[in-house]
């Protein structure tokens, strides 16, 4: 079946966004009233992560386009389930529904409405599969009940369409929504296991609604679906700020406790994201890792860990002791990072340099204006260059016994290792 995005019921199903463990997510949905979409409970929670932030949904979206804008989740309404390693069980996914209320109603645009019990035969799947780069896909199928769940077996129309509406259409033409996209056993036309919608269901979903129009309704309880818990964006951790300067925005983050082999740390945030990045952390003990953006990184005391990731970087150190992480391994154009506030037992690892390949070079009062200092050059013929200023400092130190700088190789990657040790 072929449907227009940006007609109904195509402009009804939603492209959904959000973030979990400092990644973006991408999932699909569809409006059961101007300001409320279902979709999948997985889309907006993971049972390792823990809650979505920062959800935006888009109706209608098309590679790109939005034709009628978006909006941004300010609650959301999800049950429990359980997906560790991406893997949800058929039992889960009888679960496996939620509700997102929009800070906008698409008052202009169709709903789907909610149907239950419906013992299978042909429906529609509709989403945003991540093999369709962004455009919204509607696949017509055979779907039947699995006996004992609530769960339609189908075919998969691919990851990315988690929470799309499995829905019929009535004599009337209007589009009803009996099941949402769960899992599947594969990619794109392997088996794939869709939520059924019973009434029990049905109750919770316009239950959750009410709560978040601000009547009195009392929640059903699910019969066949483990206990369900409002939730909202979760709050930035404290002592955490993030600016997403891409996207000109403030976002919050999700920080989790530090596991790894550096003593001292007690907390890390990872957004692996090509998006250029503002983190400060106002509390001690951290270890931040940005992507393959332009980033800032901030830290004020304490032990910690800066890892700019790939791109050009502005890292300032705190008053405790500080790493600093610099990646030329894969860079495909000029970095220049900049590492400021460099104390006494502070240490910068830029890995991928060695003398070997690189011919390297130190020149003083180089950098941005009012963040000046000793300068490293590496470039080698067809290789992007990387340099890296260390505020404050001059070429004297090399030789002064203020800085260390050596050179060395773990499990095969070469590495530039400086050291502060005044």
């Amino acid at each position: 079946m072929t449907i227009s995005n940006t007609s109904y019921p195509g402009d009804t199903v939603v492209y959904i966004t959000d973030r979990m463990n400092g990644e973006m997510w991408q999932g699909s949905g569809v409006l059961i009233s101007p300001d409320e979409v279902l979709t999948a409970s997985h889309v907006v929670y993971n049972s390792v992560y823990g809650a979505a932030t920062n959800i935006t949904v888009t109706p209608g979206y098309e590679a790109g386009a939005e034709p009628f804008g978006s909006a941004i989740g300010v609650s959301d309404h999800y049950n429990l389930i359980q997906d560790a390693n991406d893997l949800i069980s058929l039992q889960q996914s009888q679960s496996d529904y939620a509700v997102i209320h929009l800070s906008t109603a698409f008052t202009d645009l169709g709903t789907m409405s909610l149907g239950d019990n419906f013992a299978g035969g042909t429906v529609d799947v509709t989403g945003y599969p991540g093999v369709a780069n962004g455009n919204q896909v509607t696949a017509t199928e055979n779907v039947s009940v699995i006996p004992g769940l609530n769960l339609f077996e189908g075919t998969s129309i691919g990851a990315g369409s988690s929470g799309g509406p499995v829905w019929i259409t009535g004599s009337d033409g209007a589009a009803t929504v009996v099941g949402d996209v769960s899992s599947a056993e594969g990619g794109v036309g392997s088996t794939g296991f869709f939520n059924q919608l019973t009434p029990a269901d049905v109750s919770q979903i316009e239950a959750w609604v009410a709560q978040d129009d601000g009547t009195n309704a009392t929640p059903s309880t699910p019969a066949s679906t483990p206990a369900s818990t409002p939730a909202t964006p979760a709050p930035a951790t404290p002592g955490l700020a993030i600016s997403d300067q891409s996207i000109g925005q403030d976002i919050s983050g999700d920080a989790t406790p530090y596991s790894g082999p550096v003593a001292g740390l007690t907390q890390q945030f990872i957004d692996i994201t090509p998006d250029n990045l503002n983190i400060t952390a106002s509390t001690p003990d951290w270890f931040l890792h940005s992507g393959s953006g332009n980033d800032a990184l901030t830290v004020t005391s304490g032990t910690n860990v800066l890892d700019g990731g790939t791109g050009s970087n502005f890292m300032t150190g705190g008053t405790g002791q500080d790493t600093f992480y610099i990646d030329d391994r894969a860079a495909t154009a000029d970095i220049w990072t900049t590492v400021n506030n460099f104390n006494p037992g502070d240490d910068v690892t830029v890995w991928g340099i060695v003398p070997s390949d690189f011919s390297i070079s130190w020149a003083d009062n180089q950098g941005a204006t009012g963040y000046t200092g000793l300068t490293m050059h590496a470039t080698a013929a067809g290789e992007p260059t990387a340099s890296l200023t260390l505020v404050g400092f001059s070429t004297a130190d090399l030789s002064n016994g203020r800085l260390s700088v050596m050179y060395s190789n773990i499990d095969g990657t070469p590495f530039m290792y400086v050291q502060d040790k005044a």
